[in-house]
């Protein structure tokens, strides 16, 4: 087996969850949810699934609470093999929990590798989930992790900084700096330990943030 073809395979081994649960209220659409809202006449959950199955992957889990995603989603048809589970109808779910929520009950399974998405972030890297997969599958034979992130190695602040003394007085001005620290795309992969972990961990009546 050559190295595509084992890529290939990891690929398709691999179920991609799809976190679609948002409301659409902070970014002004009232009525519609977050997974929903059309970017070029494309809802954010289409680009996102359509995205990763271009990459290769197969199979998708939609996390929603929201009965219009849930509509949307048996209406259309992605070409992939496709299944749609509920959040817990309860105030503040959070990723995390509505992730222990589906391992719990049985919507996913603990034993098998997942990498989980959300609708909101777009990407222009195309084979970025290529690389993503690859590396972590790598990390796991050396290192035996149990997760990874996908992450962006710097930020560019879109205005100017200034820097202050102790008297208040400004003694620097940099306009649109890049900050050296690493933030999250939004992509995450979790391995069988991880997810049982999490199954195990999470208290259900709390809400909980994926990381």
């Amino acid at each position: 087996m050559n190295v595509i073809e084992a890529l290939q395979k990891e690929i398709q081994s691999t179920l991609v969850v799809v976190m679609a649960g948002g409301e659409g209220k902070r970014m002004g659409y009232t009525g519609t949810p977050k997974p929903l809202i059309p970017i070029s006449g494309v809802s954010l959950l289409d680009r996102c699934i359509t995205f990763l199955a271009s990459n290769g992957f197969k199979r998708f889990v939609i996390l929603t609470r929201q009965d219009k995603v849930v509509e949307h989603v048996s209406g259309t048809d992605y070409k992939v093999e496709l299944k749609v589970c509920r959040d817990p109808q309860v105030p503040r779910v959070g990723k995390g929990k509505a992730l222990a929520y589906a391992l719990r009950t049985g919507c996913l399974n603990p034993e098998e590798r997942i990498l989980i998405a959300f609708p909101d972030d777009i990407f222009t890297d195309e084979s970025l989930p290529l690389r993503f997969i690859a590396s972590h599958v790598e990390a796991v034979k050396r290192l035996g992790v149990w997760a990874s992130v996908a992450v962006v190695a710097a930020l560019q602040l879109p205005y100017g900084v200034v820097e202050l003394d102790p008297t208040g007085l400004a003694t620097k001005f940099e306009e649109k700096p890049r900050l050296s620290i690493y933030a999250s795309t939004g992509l995450y992969i979790f391995e069988p330990p991880a997810l049982r972990l999490l199954a195990e961990k999470v208290d259900l009546d709390s809400p909980h943030s994926i990381e």
